[in-house]
């Protein structure tokens, strides 16, 4: 006897999930006269009584089954008469689970912290996702998806393996930080669905020149000028952070008559050499 049923069913009702019946050529009280199913967590025997006076047994599901758990029950109906002495029969029932879509599918994480360096190239992988499902089939089958839009002009998802790769241009001076979350769906007839989180942080390269801008304090300058005279204030300044924004400022050329005088705040004052004379 193969019995196949659902993964799950509510606690609160009785199924039946399948019914036997068993022969006894014998009359009177050597007939059949009673079944018995061998010690289980989950079925029970309803025996019942046609109008000739001849009994079957049905097979009663009395608690949840859970595929995950278990894929297969296996139990023994036996069938005794009332003779003397008893003689009895054997089957063998073996209940196949189906599965049911009843399992989330859950990321190993549910939060990803990830550093990539800047201009990275583009097919560089930044983090390979790993969702399971207990689930099979297609109940068990793993669509990966970006649940906002901003991050995918710069990154890519491969629907299927997980893999998040740069497609983009990744620039630390637009975007310093990344957060994306991510969808992993399952393709049963009602889909279920888990969410991960990811925080991608931007390592600064040095990848941006010094900028310079210069504002004249003089157009012209006389020749008995005091020495230490102000004429020009130069400021700089550079995109990237850390030691790759610093900027050192020299004068290549003209240093017979003009200096440079490094302030703060990256400011800096043009001078006739010999002394500075800014505060």
């Amino acid at each position: 006897m193969d019995v196949r049923g659902v993964s799950y069913l509510p606690t609160s009702v009785r199924v039946r999930a399948g019914s036997s019946s068993a022969q006894d050529l014998d009359v009177g009280s050597n007939s059949l006269r009673s079944y018995l199913l061998s010690a289980n967590q989950h079925f029970v025997l309803d025996i019942q009584t046609r109008n000739d006076g001849s009994k079957f047994a049905e097979l009663v599901l009395e608690s949840p089954l859970d595929r995950e758990q278990q894929k297969t029950h296996e139990m023994v109906l036996t069938a005794v008469d009332g003779g003397s002495p008893l003689r009895s029969g054997t089957a063998q029932i073996t209940v196949t689970v189906l599965d049911a879509n009843d399992n989330v599918p859950v990321f190993d994480r549910s939060v990803y912290r990830v550093t990539l360096v800047e201009n990275a190239p583009r097919g560089s992988l930044v983090l390979k996702l790993n969702a399971t499902d207990l689930d099979e089939g297609a109940n068990g089958e793993i669509t990966y998806s970006f649940s906002g839009h901003k991050t995918q002009e710069v990154f890519d998802l491969n629907s299927k393996t997980g893999e998040i790769t740069v497609k983009g241009t990744v620039d630390f001076e637009d975007m310093k930080i990344f957060e994306m979350h991510i969808e992993a769906k399952d393709n049963g007839p009602i889909p279920l669905s888990g969410q991960c989180r990811i925080t991608l942080h931007i390592m600064d390269m040095n990848d941006n020149y010094p900028e310079i801008t210069i504002k004249s304090l003089k157009n012209t300058v006389k020749e008995d000028i005091p020495v230490g005279t102000v004429i020009a204030l130069v400021a700089v300044s550079d995109r990237d952070t850390g030691d790759n924004g610093k900027a050192h400022h020299s004068n290549p050329v003209n240093r017979t008559f003009f200096g440079v005088c490094n302030t703060i705040n990256k400011v800096n004052e043009w001078f006739l050499p010999h002394i500075c004379t800014v505060v």
